[in-house]
């Protein structure tokens, strides 16, 4: 399987590393100043599981690496749009594009833009951050929950999912891959909007009895807008996103980072998004507005 890589960074230098250590013939398609690290230094994983480094092929146009299998998307949401400009001279007949970003409507994006037929949908669990270009930190986990929107165990899933495993990254199979998305918004559409209000670590969140009223609450409003859309979420979610976030107490999350660094937050394809939802549906969702409302002021 020919596989590009689409971004160098947090998600996509770590898990590629990986692919690329197993002897997957992967690519990376990075921005000009990346291309240039990595091929002078190697692209370098420091991981409290054990430090490494590989020398993968990298490109900085797609049709360099020529029609592809797969195309990994490992952009942020705001990269989305560009990425699938990018990507369009190495989709070949039969390449499939697996999604990783956060959020719930990059897979409608991708369909609306390059067919309805090729989106496998993924989630990513992982707590990594770009040191710099071709440097990867990773602190915990690295999994990836995959699955077809339609809930099918198609031969393509089979063979991501089988790849994956066998290159060394832990990955699940989803019957239901919609409800694993919005389950993972439940998280970051409240521990990272209050880490860039607070200027802190999710501890500042998980410390506060208040806070965590709040976090309850903006939970239930993103499982409600899910619920009109048909999409059932257990109410053990709520307590569950307090009690998984005890291990990430003391990392600042992804959109501190980029807020952090003076980059795009993902606040629009989160927050946003939920409040758009719970309008167009006549959801109320008081407390996703006043955290989209919050980080968007001091943007």
């Amino acid at each position: 399987m020919r596989i590009l890589m689409v971004g160098a960074g947090a998600v996509g230098g770590y898990f590629g590393a990986l692919l690329v250590r197993a002897g997957v013939d992967l690519t990376f398609l990075v921005h000009p100043e990346t291309q240039e690290a990595i091929q002078g230094q190697g692209l370098k994983i420091k991981s409290t599981e054990g430090d490494f480094e590989v020398r993968p092929k990298t490109v900085t146009n797609a049709q360099e690496a020529g029609p592809v299998d797969l195309i990994v998307l490992a952009v942020k949401c705001y990269d989305v749009d560009q990425a699938l400009s990018d990507i369009k001279p190495a989709l070949g007949e039969g390449t499939s594009v697996l999604t990783l970003q956060n959020g719930v409507d990059t897979e409608e994006r991708v369909q609306a833009e390059i067919g309805a037929d090729r989106v496998i949908a993924g989630v990513a669990y992982i707590t990594s951050r770009k040191e710099a270009p071709g440097v990867i930190e990773h602190f915990r986990r690295g999994k990836i929950t995959l699955g077809e929107i339609s809930g099918r165990k198609t031969d393509r899933l089979l063979a991501v999912y089988n790849l994956f495993v066998q290159s060394g990254i832990p990955t699940h199979l989803s019957d239901d891959i919609r409800q694993s998305k919005w389950e993972k918004l439940c998280w970051n559409a409240t521990f990272n909007p209050l880490s860039v209000i607070l200027n802190d670590t999710v501890g500042a969140v998980l410390d506060s009895p208040e806070l965590l009223d709040v976090v309850r609450g903006g939970v239930r409003e993103v499982m409600a807008v899910a619920s009109v859309l048909g999409i059932k979420l257990s109410e053990r979610v709520v307590e569950e996103t307090i009690t998984a976030s005890e291990q990430f107490r003391d990392y600042h999350t992804s959109m501190y980072e980029d807020f952090n660094a003076g980059k795009e937050t993902e606040i629009e394809y989160l927050n946003g998004l939920v409040v758009q939802q719970g309008k167009e549906k006549g959801v109320q969702t008081p407390i996703n507005l006043t955290l989209y409302a919050l980080v968007k002021g001091l943007l």
